[in-house]
């Protein structure tokens, strides 16, 4: 499993150096065209066996928090950036930066990227502070644009709890200025039981139940 993982990060890796190439590119019509066709014979061999939609990945471990494909922390996906969230006590902290590809305003990300790494964050934060579980809230304001290319800091700690219900808050910011907020977040998150756990994830083959959290 392990060289398994190596690969598919590898190629995660390779995936997203050629997607920024791709979006920054000035090559010819021509050269354009070369591209696709061989991008199209890659993707012929990638499709010759692949998992269905209701299959867990078999790179993942849902116990363990190993999401290789998920779009933030997945070393396999190929616009993660990938985000490693280090956690501690009831908080997440994590640092990465971004590219053309999460282009939103020209030189700025766009809004729903970081909507996206918050949610994720916020998530961790909660599952940190033993309260793992879905969004039903999620507030997003946004106070500076976030820069491309500038190495960034995101950061969430779980500041109440009340029922099953879990609210957390975060921020991100740039590496150099962490007390600048560029985006703040709050979100709240309700923990399921067993059986809403079931009746949630009954389409999954193989009987892979998320056993903690479905937000990693």
């Amino acid at each position: 499993m392990a060289d398994r993982r190596a690969a598919v990060a590898e190629l995660g890796a390779e995936l997203r150096a050629l997607v920024e190439a791709a979006v920054r590119t000035e090559v010819t019509a021509e050269e354009l065209r070369h591209v696709a066709k061989e991008a199209r014979r890659l993707t012929d061999r990638l499709g010759e066996r692949q998992r269905e939609v209701t299959e867990v990945a078999s790179v993942d471990d849902l116990g363990g928090r190993v999401r290789m494909y998920n779009p933030v922390i997945g070393d396999g996906h190929p616009v993660a950036p990938p985000i490693d969230f280090v956690h501690d006590g009831d908080e997440v902290t994590g640092h990465f930066t971004l590219g053309a590809m999460h282009e939103g305003p020209p030189s700025y990300s766009h809004g729903g990227m970081s909507a996206l790494f918050l949610d994720q964050a916020l998530g961790h934060a909660a599952a940190s502070a033993g309260r793992p579980g879905v969004t039903t809230d999620l507030t997003i304001r946004y106070l500076r644009p976030v820069p491309l290319g500038v190495p960034l800091r995101i950061h969430a700690v779980a500041v109440e709890t009340a029922a099953s219900r879990t609210t957390v808050r975060g921020v991100i910011t740039t590496a150099a200025e962490p007390d600048v907020t560029l985006v703040e977040s709050e979100g709240r998150f309700m923990t399921l039981n067993r059986a809403q756990l079931e009746r949630m994830f009954a389409q999954l083959s193989g009987g892979r139940m998320p056993p903690r959290t479905v937000h990693d």
